[in-house]
């Protein structure tokens, strides 16, 4: 980078690119501090993500990419307490404490999948949560691990990479892949 600091987007800022309508028109800024490049997301309507290669803690509200899937870590509402003596009958109620929502192109939801405890397994062929029509998902692409209240995103050394959306100033290194809208960056050196 020639400059300190560089701001990217479609329609402003030193990388533009301009052909791509999920990208922001002001979407993120890469700044030089000392040896180090940092990338902030600059409140695009899409995020800016960053590919994990090691396990990663997610919060719940963190959005992941997986091939083309934005899922979104979600607590689990606990049923509503029994009105006059009468339990709201269903399905027997696994003990899940949070679960993984799918969101759509134009802000709709999708599939909602409660995660157990353990493993949960993401991938094309293969899993709990499955994306069969996703050709970006590979067959055992990512897996989230529940343990209490400890949840944790692992890439299964997928083809695509996993990603998550960062929510403050991230330090890259060369080698670090980013997703801004449709748009896959690779930091170099």
């Amino acid at each position: 980078m020639p400059a300190p600091e560089a701001v990217c987007g479609r329609t402003e800022g030193e990388i533009r690119i301009p052909d791509d309508p999920t990208v922001s028109p002001r979407h993120a800024c890469f700044r030089v501090q000392g040896a180090a490049l940092r990338v902030e997301d600059l409140g695009s309507a899409n995020g800016t993500f960053v590919r994990i290669r090691r396990p990663h803690r997610l919060a719940v509200g963190e959005e992941i990419r997986v091939g083309r899937q934005l899922l979104r870590l979600e607590p689990l509402p606990r049923p509503p307490p029994a009105v006059h003596g009468v339990r709201s009958w269903g399905a027997p109620d696994p003990g899940c404490r949070f679960r993984l929502s799918q969101l759509l192109e134009g802000g709709g939801q999708g599939e909602v999948v409660p995660l157990l405890e353990g493993e949960n397994a993401i991938g094309r062929e293969a899993g709990r949560i499955s994306f069969p029509s996703d050709r970006y998902v590979s067959a055992r692409h990512a897996r989230i691990d529940v343990r209490g209240d400890a949840v944790t995103l692992v890439d299964l050394g997928s083809s695509n990479g996993t990603f998550v959306r960062i929510s403050a100033p991230t330090e890259v290194a060369p080698g670090d892949q980013l997703l801004l809208g449709a748009q896959l960056l690779r930091v170099e050196a």
